[in-house]
């Protein structure tokens, strides 16, 4: 997990809650993949990034804050059944969650 921390980021991460709660959305395929954005409900916080290959690949991603002052790795795919996932391994005090069907889609991690 990255890390790049601007002072006025430390108090929000400070009392981010212990899991993510919001949605997430994906661009249409493009040559290099498809953009990922995630809000997070609790927070208003929202997080952009590039999927390499987008969900048809296996890979990993940068999510970067709207204020571009908090950065992570986490890892996406999608499954046979439809089902998109993230694994933000402890970034923003989350780790898996996943949501099935059609983009946009809620959940939790």
């Amino acid at each position: 997990m990255k890390f790049t921390l601007l002072l006025g980021a430390v108090a929000a991460l400070a009392s981010r809650a212990t899991a993510f709660n919001g949605e997430m959305d994906a661009s249409e395929y493009y040559s290099n993949g498809q953009d990922i954005s995630l809000t997070d409900y609790t927070t208003g916080e929202s997080y952009s990034g590039t999927l390499q290959g987008g969900f048809n690949a296996c890979v990993n991603t940068k999510e970067t804050g709207t204020d571009g002052s908090y950065s992570f790795n986490a890892h996406m795919w999608r499954t046979n059944d439809g089902c998109h996932n993230i694994d933000f391994d402890g970034a923003l005090d989350a780790h898996h969650g996943y949501c099935c069907g059609k983009l946009p889609c809620a959940f939790t991690a």
